[in-house]
């Protein structure tokens, strides 16, 4: 691994000393969205796959924000453009409450469907989400 920068992620304080942890950074895959450039082969291509696993890493109340976009970047990679809308046709609308982040729904509540764009938005973090927009501008 080439490194290119050392990056400071977080500052600690102990006794008298200051510590500073910090992450090598490569100089290879500048670019954020490398994890969309390497394509899915058409023939290993599943769109209801991905669909149903987008929907069960985010339907999960109790995964961390850090596992649900670990589980949708993965599910993503290597999907284009065109792969990408027929994924979101293939998720359809699903219920989702957008008070509490998932499929559960209290009694005094009517359960309501959104599309693939809203679940997304609702669980990634706003960077994250501007993110795959920029990789998937037409459908996002």
């Amino acid at each position: 691994m080439e490194i290119s920068k050392i990056v400071p992620i977080a500052v600690g304080v102990a006794g008298l000393g200051v510590f500073v942890f910090a992450v090598a950074q490569s100089s290879k895959n500048k670019r954020s969205t490398a994890y969309l450039d390497s394509g899915v082969d058409a023939s290993s291509f599943n769109a209801s796959q991905i669909a149903t696993a987008l929907y069960d890493s985010m339907k999960q109340a109790d995964f961390t924000n850090t596992q649900k976009r670990q589980a949708i970047f993965t599910a993503l990679t290597g999907v284009s453009e065109a792969q990408f809308a027929q994924v979101i046709k293939s998720f359809g609308s699903r219920y989702y409450n957008t008070l509490t982040g998932n499929t559960y729904f209290a009694l005094w509540q009517t359960p309501v469907k959104h599309p693939l764009k809203i679940w997304l938005k609702e669980e990634l973090s706003e960077q994250d989400y501007k993110l795959l927009k920029s990789n998937y501008p037409k459908q996002l």
